[in-house]
């Protein structure tokens, strides 16, 4: 897959890569890109927990 980064989006990748010790950006985006499943399945979860205690 090819994914093109704004350039708006740049400085923001530039800057998670240095601060994960990461040089190859396409790596961050996978790494963002897990965080917002893994964030996006933990708010589903917590969401059917709510509706099973009322």
């Amino acid at each position: 897959m090819r994914v093109t980064i704004r350039q708006s989006l740049h400085p923001f990748i530039s800057d998670k890569a240095q601060q994960l010790g990461i040089n190859d950006h396409a790596e961050v985006v996978n790494f963002l890109l897990l965080q917002i499943l893994q964030n996006s399945m933990l708010s589903q979860v917590q969401a059917t927990g709510s509706q099973d205690t009322q």
